[in-house]
């Protein structure tokens, strides 16, 4: 048989080098793979889209939580109420947060509980504040307003419904101030009982990416009536640094809202 005939019944990888039979190989195995990957993404796509498992949805919430709740939450029902609130704080003084009015005394700042009882031992005694009576005020905001209080839209309060002195409270769920504030709060309320009322409202900064939706849950928790309930749990979570749509349908279930 002659060379000729030899070469003719050799396969074509027979003739060519090892460096150039490895190349070979190479560009055919990522071919087979593009042709896999193809035929991969097509039928997601016929099936309606890209699998999610382990992935955020648009609405940032992996989780279902309570039917009514968890409707009112991705619905943005209570979007606009939030922002009414806080142009309500802006137009009576609020500047950041925490702000609390006593009687429509404005005082600012993460105070201790005994500084808002010299305020309110004051009003109980018919005296007027004034801002040099109260060394731990004048030394964190240095003053002491009096506003008009407008009426509030929706209020719910704690304490007693009679109760002479009255304390409201601007906030953001997402500001460490207000977190450590919040017992200053319970230690007051808890002081005085049903001789003083108070009640929450919204002042999301801007610079707080989830306050605003954080202040939605509760409104959210509200119309159920744990609103209360539901500001503990949105304080935990802050505290925690777990502020998401998730763990607000998650407190939601736990406190058994529908």
């Amino acid at each position: 048989m002659t060379e000729e005939n030899n070469t003719n019944q050799k396969g074509i990888l027979d003739l060519l080098t090892p460096q150039q039979t490895f190349f070979v190989g190479l560009i055919g195995g990522v071919l087979v793979l593009c042709t896999i990957g193809f035929f991969i993404l097509l039928g997601i796509v016929l099936k309606g889209g890209v699998a999610t498992s382990g992935v955020k949805s648009i609405s940032g919430s992996d989780s279902e939580g309570p039917k009514k709740f968890s409707q009112c939450l991705d619905d943005g029902k209570y979007a606009d109420a939030i922002k009414q609130d806080f142009n309500l704080g802006a137009s009576i003084g609020v500047q950041g947060t925490p702000a609390t009015f006593i009687n429509g005394y404005l005082v600012s700042g993460a105070l201790p509980a005994s500084a808002m009882s010299d305020v309110i031992d004051d009003l109980f005694r018919g005296e007027v504040p004034f801002i040099d009576d109260y060394e731990a005020l004048r030394m964190d905001s240095g003053d002491l307003q009096k506003v008009d209080m407008p009426d509030l839209p929706n209020a719910e309060w704690i304490g007693g419904k009679n109760a002479t002195v009255s304390l409201v409270e601007f906030s953001d769920f997402e500001c460490s101030f207000c977190a450590r504030f919040t017992p200053s709060v319970e230690q007051v309320l808890d002081q005085y009982g049903d001789k003083i009322k108070f009640t929450y409202r919204h002042f999301p900064l801007s610079f707080h990416p989830n306050a605003q939706k954080a202040a939605e849950a509760f409104e959210c928790a509200k119309e159920q009536g744990q609103w209360k309930e539901m500001h503990d749990k949105l304080f935990e979570l802050s505290a925690a640094s777990n502020l998401n749509i998730d763990s607000y349908k998650k407190a939601a279930t736990e406190l058994g809202l529908k």
